[in-house]
């Protein structure tokens, strides 16, 4: 009911526009928090167990869950890209908009696979700089997945800048590290339909 194929849009932005997105995530007043993990916050119950030296990045969140705008002082720079973003995918309400950013390694990390969120949303990947280590789709629901924990790829997306990629964020994912650039930068955001709301609301009747 709330599934959705993956979906590539080029260009998604005017370039005037993802320019100055680019300025400012690679400038120096722009503020990265690191995690450990980047694929699970430390509550996650997977956190410990996927445990690498790789696993670490860096984010910057513009919005929380609930359609809320956290002190982020770049928040209202980029509520045009998450708006436009969720009347693309005909959503209603945002859960989470963060910048994510992964550093070089020698081999191509591919981070652990997650599901963004367990209720049926809409995930997106905006593509910010030249780089590369693809993003990595799994059809499958992190409840399904195999104990062996080997997945099978439903479908890879190479970076490019300026790039979309629309995807159901409760299917299991990842992104995996650069190897010809110092750094990959994405803007990752997830949205909500009404329908789902209002079917969770009588759900609870």
């Amino acid at each position: 009911m709330f599934e959705i194929e993956p979906k590539i849009i080029d260009n998604f932005l005017s370039k005037t526009y993802h320019a100055e997105i680019l300025n400012l995530l690679t400038s120096h007043d722009f503020s990265w928090s690191y995690s450990d993990n980047i694929s699970f916050p430390k509550e996650h119950p997977n956190a410990d167990k996927n445990n690498n030296l790789q696993d670490y990045g860096f984010s910057h969140i513009f919005w929380d869950k609930g359609n809320r705008r956290l002190e982020s002082e770049h928040s209202s720079f980029i509520t045009p890209l998450i708006y436009k973003i969720m009347d693309t995918v005909e959503c209603d309400f945002i859960l989470r908009a963060r910048a994510d950013m992964v550093t070089w390694s020698k081999d191509g990390y591919i981070h652990p696979a997650h599901s963004d969120f367990s209720d049926p949303n809409i995930s997106s990947v905006f593509y910010v700089n030249e780089t590369d280590g693809d993003t990595i789709l799994y059809n499958i629901k992190p409840d399904d997945a195999p104990k062996d924990k080997v997945l099978k790829e439903y479908k890879r997306v190479s970076p490019k800048p300026n790039r979309l990629v629309i995807h159901d964020g409760s299917l299991l994912h990842t992104g995996s590290t650069p190897t010809k650039h110092k750094s990959r930068i994405i803007i990752n955001s997830n949205y909500i339909k009404q329908e789902y709301v209002d079917h969770l609301h009588n759900k609870a009747k």
